[in-house]
């Protein structure tokens, strides 16, 4: 079978079969629009992702700014509620000295008047002690009391008390007095129980500025009353504290949203010139890394290549086969048919060694007519076999001289394979000479290292094929 360029322009490595010219045009534009279309998302993702972060910081912020206004505000209503309760306590205190100075009250304490005593008692809501005898009642536990006592020349002749429970009523005077967001509340708590303003008995025990009551969360902040373990709570429900930022954050969704779409529209604008701009890139890479003229890597990324899997294999204890090829005679054929011809031989042996290796190789162009393969877990009799496969191709290479007449060409291969030569000059001086041996012995013909031969058998050091 001759192996013309044009059948090697559609043939592939055994079992794949490449796309004719119209359906090669058809694959190209498709993937000229999923470039674009890629470079479109990638515009698109990292706008999302920077609006994304700006919004979420913006959110947090909105979110951590109003739990401080909400303390804030809660710790001044506390002060103030407790300001109010100090207040309460002096009126009482007044209130205690203005029964003990009425007159109507030392009369009645003087005459020993029972009835009178128990009338003005009634209505003061007070309790009179008076020779050991308590007359009258205070307000309920919890409470909070006062006493003035009435005295004549040092003796002390009644205390009257009067008393305020701790109690709702008493929490909503407090509350009048105190500025607090509309959902705010203040809760009285003693020995660390609540009294009045929240569940009664329950334990008022804030952590993290939270307090909890049964499945409700509040935002809270405390201030002792000066009454022993005695303090007011200013409380506010969590849900009603964040629904606060709740009219900021939907500006905020609505504004990432507008700001997404303006970023969509863009991205589909820059798609295509960003598509252009990343196909340059890659491009400039490839031509950094492949060879012009045949398109196989270049003696750069050989050379790359070879020391990356010479590493690998130190590390891993593997092989690794490295053979060079140079095609026979080429300077002849430069002469005869000229250069055009030349550079369509080294293309189409470009193409037979690019198909014949497998996709962890490398085959490459190592300078002038010369081809090389860098085969990662590869022994030397498996780098034999991969020559040999690419020699039988290339001898069946055909060419249209300038003429039309019939252009042939053969190649000589010499490889050698790590670890019996440990580094890249090493393999190559080995690969090399070796080549060169099976030029002196009649090219067309696979030569192996002289050191590598405790690899395989002695029958197999050469597999030679006859010249052309």
């Amino acid at each position: 079978m001759n192996l013309t360029p044009e059948f090697l322009s559609r043939a592939g490595a055994p079992g794949r079969k490449r796309p004719r010219g119209g359906a090669r045009r058809r694959i190209r534009a498709w993937q000229a629009k999923a470039a674009a279309f890629q470079a479109a998302l990638l515009v698109f993702l990292l706008t999302a992702a920077l609006v994304g972060a700006v919004a979420y910081t913006l959110d947090r912020n909105a979110r951590r700014s109003t739990i401080q206004q909400s303390a804030t505000e809660l710790a001044s209503g506390s002060r103030v509620a407790a300001s109010a309760f100090s207040a309460l306590r002096a009126n009482l205190r007044a209130s205690a000295g203005q029964i003990a100075t009425s007159l109507e009250l030392q009369r009645a304490v003087i005459a020993g008047d029972r009835s009178a005593l128990e009338r003005i008692a009634r209505a003061r809501h007070a309790r009179i002690l008076i020779a050991g005898r308590a007359v009258g009642t205070l307000a309920p536990l919890p409470r909070i009391a006062s006493t003035a006592a009435i005295t004549n020349g040092g003796q002390v002749l009644a205390r009257v008390t009067i008393a305020v429970s701790l109690s709702n009523d008493l929490l909503k005077l407090m509350r009048d007095e105190t500025p607090l967001p509309a959902e705010a509340a203040l809760v009285l708590v003693q020995n660390g129980h609540v009294v009045a303003g929240g569940p009664r008995g329950a334990a008022a025990d804030i952590r993290d500025g939270r307090i909890a009551f049964g499945s409700s969360v509040f935002e809270a902040e405390s201030t002792p009353l000066g009454v022993r373990n005695t303090r007011v709570l200013a409380v506010e429900p969590v849900r009603a504290v964040e629904a606060r930022a709740l009219p900021y954050r939907r500006r905020l969704f609505v504004a990432a949203v507008v700001t997404l779409a303006l970023a969509a529209a863009i991205a589909a604008r820059l798609g295509r010139p960003v598509a252009r701009l990343l196909n340059d890139v890659a491009r400039l890479s490839r031509q950094a890394q492949t060879d012009s003229l045949t398109g196989l890597a270049n003696r750069r990324s050989l050379d790359e290549r070879l020391d990356v899997e010479l590493a690998r294999a130190r590390l891993n204890k593997t092989n690794l086969g490295f053979v060079i090829a140079d095609v026979d005679d080429f300077k002849q054929i430069n002469d005869r048919y000229g250069h055009q011809t030349g550079d369509e031989i080294l293309r189409a042996v470009a193409r037979a060694c690019g198909d014949l290796v497998r996709e962890c190789d490398l085959a490459g162009r190592w300078g002038g007519e010369e081809f090389a393969f860098v085969l990662p877990d590869t022994p030397l009799s498996g780098a034999q076999r991969t020559a040999e496969r690419v020699r039988s191709a290339i001898a069946e290479i055909v060419v249209n001289g300038p003429a039309g007449e019939p252009v042939r060409v053969t190649a000589t291969f010499g490889a050698a394979a790590f670890p019996a030569f440990a580094s890249a000059d090493a393999l190559i001086d080995a690969a090399d000479g070796a080549l060169y041996a099976g030029k002196r012995s009649g090219k067309n013909r696979v030569d192996v290292a002289a050191g590598s031969t405790t690899e395989t058998p002695p029958d197999s050091q050469k597999l030679v094929a006859p010249a052309a």
